[in-house]
Order: structure tokens, then sequence, then C-alpha cells
């Protein structure tokens, strides 16, 4: 059993440097050497060793909308999920179900939900302050912001005014309170979760 663990630890680090090299890949994705014709050699390297694993989630069309792709953060959130196990089983010896599923919920939320939660936030906030200080310029950032926070902005004005008009600035600080709230409750929700299943 001990060899057992010290070889789920050592595959935990393993895949925590792998992580590390996708993270990597993702970062040089962004950067460009303005006057480069070629590929920069560490690209090509961390693209032939990382690629062929992104490539098993490049084929759900749902990870992909418009300018937005998350294959690679579920990808890493899988391996997260997986590092997470191999080390528990390497600190603990065992594993249970309620400690198999408390892992993946603290992936899903530390991978999508928080991040998503932060954009979300983010976006309000600026929204916020072009509601305060209007003008010709702002209608634009106003409009382009609101393509990427309507759906929430709409479900927010329908749960709470319901068919009543409503002015913006109350939308959107609704909108501000309602998010920050619903976060606080979700992850005071999901510490007492993991908490039972871990216990479990």
């Amino acid at each position: 059993m001990e060899a057992l663990m010290k070889v789920c630890n050592v595959l935990a680090a393993l895949i925590g440097i792998y992580s590390f090299l996708i993270w990597l890949r993702i970062i040089l994705t962004w950067i460009r050497i303005p006057g480069q014709t070629t590929e920069n050699p560490v690209t090509t390297f961390l693209r032939k060793i990382v690629d062929p694993y992104l490539s098993w989630f490049s084929s759900i069309k749902a990870l992909r909308r418009e300018h937005i792709d998350l294959t690679p953060i579920i990808a890493l959130a899988v391996l997260s999920i997986l590092q997470s196990i191999l080390r528990m089983f390497g600190v603990y010896g065992q594993l249970t179900p309620g400690m198999v599923f408390a892992t993946i919920l603290q992936t899903f939320w530390g991978y999508i939900v928080s991040p998503l939660f932060w954009f979300i936030f983010i976006i309000l906030v600026i929204r916020l302050v072009f509601c305060y200080h209007k003008s010709p310029r702002s209608i634009y950032y106003i409009n382009m912001l609101d393509s990427m926070d309507r759906g929430f902005l709409d479900f927010v004005q329908k749960l709470f005014y319901g068919q009543k008009p409503v002015n913006d600035r109350t939308l959107v600080w609704t909108s501000v309170i309602f998010s920050l709230v619903g976060f606080l409750i979700a992850k005071y929700l999901l510490t007492l979760l993991v908490r039972l299943l871990v216990g479990a």
C-alpha cells in the first residue's frame, strides 16, 4: 500500500508539471513578437506535448462560443480533479466516494463557477460606472458590455421586477448585489457540502 501511495504522489506531481505546461502554452498563444515570422521553438515544443491532450476536448462544440474557447479550462479542470484524487490517496491511503465527489465539486467551483462570477461581476461594475457617466462615447461601451451581460440582466429583471419597467441604474445595482449575495451563499453552501462529503 505504501508503494502505491508513493506512486500516486509522483503521478500527482507529474500532472502538476503538465498542467503548468498547458498554462505556459496558453500564455504564449497570447504573446505576439513583432516581426517574428516563424514559431518560437518553445511554443513548438509545448504544442507537441500539450495539443494532443487538448484536442480531446476541442471536438466538444459546447466549449467554443464565438470569441471564447473554454477547451483549455475544462482540460485543466479534468487534470486538477485527477491530481487531487491521486494526491488524496497518496496522503491518506484511501478514497471514499464522498472525497471524490467533494474534489469534483471544488474543481468545478474553482475552474468554472468562480471565474464566471468574477467575469460577470467586473462587467456589471464597469456597466454601473457608465450608468453614472453617460456620454455619446460611453453608449458604445454600454452596448458592448450589454452584449456580454444582457442575459444576466434580463434574468434579474424577470426575477425581481417581472414586466414592470425599471430604470437602468436600478437594474444594474440589483444585478451587482444579487450576483454578490448569490456567490457568497453558494460558496458557503459548497463549503458545508464538502465538509459533509469528506466527513461521510
